[in-house]
């Protein structure tokens, strides 16, 4: 019975790892898209106040968001 115990927390302490390592690749991806973009603003120049943006059009940051959040899911899917 205690072989079964070893196994099922093997694979848990694995999936868990794969979980961890997924989540890692999908932060540093959202990371270096905040970068590239910052970079893209300085750039050309352009002022953005990302909060009076969001102040003036909230449903256009709300989309932004979810977006930005199934891109994420879609590249944690692909990795794990």
């Amino acid at each position: 019975m205690m072989a079964y115990e070893d196994v099922a927390s093997s694979t848990v302490r694995q999936a868990m790892d794969q979980g961890r390592q997924a989540a890692d690749v999908a932060g540093q991806a959202v990371k270096d898209g905040y970068q590239a973009a910052q970079k893209y603003v300085r750039e050309k120049g352009i002022d953005l106040d990302l909060r009076d943006f969001v102040r003036r059009e909230p449903w256009i940051a709300i989309a932004a968001a979810f977006a930005i959040g199934y891109v994420a899911a879609q590249i944690v899917r692909r990795v794990a």
